[in-house]
C-alpha cells in the first residue's frame, strides 16, 4: 500500500482572517519550519549522502538524475531532498490544524467545508507540493508564499502573490517542469497534462479568491485515508 498525500486549498473570508492567521502563525512557530529549512539548505551541498553509491546508480536507472551532484546543481530538488525533507512538507503542527479546521464547537473556519474548499489535490506517494518543488527547483519554488506548500495569504496580498506565481510558472516550460518532477519519482503523477492542470488549478484558486475578496489557506496532509472530515461532508 502507498499513501495518497493531499494538498487542500481553501478560501478564507475576511471575518475568519484573524482566527486563521493566529492558528497558522502558531504552527509556523511551533514547527520551527523556517529554521529547519534554512539549516537544511545551508548544509545540503556538504552533507554526505545517506544512500550507497550502488543504490544511487539503481535509482538513476529508473529515474534519470534522481541523484545529482549538489555542488554543481544546487537548484535541483532531487530524490535525496525528497527523502530528507518529507517532515518539512508535512509538519505535525500544520497537519494538526485539520483537527479543528471544520470540526468541533469552535471550528477555525466558520463556513462549511463544501463552501470553503477550492481544490483538494490528491496524488499518489509524491505530494503535489513536492511535485512543485521538483518541477520548479529550489530557487523558484522558494519564491512561492508560505513554507513548502503550507501557506496563508491575506486578502490584501492575493493580487501580488498571484502575479508572482504567474511569473514563476512562466519561467519554466512544461517539458522542463515535467522532467524535474520525474527525477523525484513523480512520473506516475506528472505528465505534461498533469503539470499544466496543476499550475492551472493553483492560478485558478488565486484568481477566484482575488475576485471574491477572500484570502487563501493551503495545507498539506500526508494521507487522504486518515484526513479528518466533518461528518456531513
Amino acid at each position: 500500500m502507498s499513501a495518497d498525500p493531499v494538498w487542500c486549498l481553501l478560501r478564507i473570508q475576511p471575518f475568519d482572517v484573524l482566527k486563521v492567521k493566529k492558528v497558522f502563525d502558531e504552527a509556523v512557530e511551533n514547527s520551527q519550519i523556517l529554521n529547519k529549512l534554512q539549516n537544511y539548505l545551508q548544509n545540503r551541498t556538504e552533507n554526505k549522502s545517506q544512500f550507497h553509491p550502488q543504490e544511487q546508480e539503481t535509482f538513476n536507472s529508473y529515474f534519470p538524475n534522481a541523484f545529482v551532484n549538489k555542488a554543481e546543481n544546487e537548484d535541483i530538488f532531487d530524490w535525496e531532498d525528497l527523502h530528507n525533507v518529507y517532515h518539512l512538507f508535512f509538519p505535525r503542527s500544520f497537519t494538526e490544524i485539520f483537527d479543528y479546521l471544520f470540526i468541533g464547537d469552535a471550528p477555525i473556519i466558520s463556513m462549511p467545508m463544501s463552501q470553503a474548499l477550492l481544490e483538494l489535490i490528491i496524488t499518489n506517494r509524491v505530494g503535489a507540493t513536492e511535485i512543485l518543488w521538483g518541477g520548479l527547483g529550489w530557487k523558484r519554488a522558494s519564491r512561492l508564499p508560505g513554507y513548502l506548500g503550507n501557506m496563508f495569504v491575506l486578502p490584501e496580498d492575493i493580487a501580488n502573490v498571484l502575479t508572482i506565481i504567474e511569473e514563476i510558472f512562466a519561467e519554466v516550460s512544461i517539458d522542463e517542469f515535467v522532467q524535474g518532477a520525474r527525477t523525484i519519482g513523480a512520473r506516475g503523477n506528472c505528465n505534461e497534462s498533469y503539470a499544466e492542470r496543476l499550475q492551472s488549478l493553483i492560478l485558478s484558486c488565486f484568481s477566484t479568491v482575488l475576485h471574491e475578496g477572500n484570502g487563501l489557506l493551503a495545507l498539506s496532509y500526508p494521507h487522504m485515508g486518515s484526513m479528518p472530515f466533518p461528518e456531513n461532508y
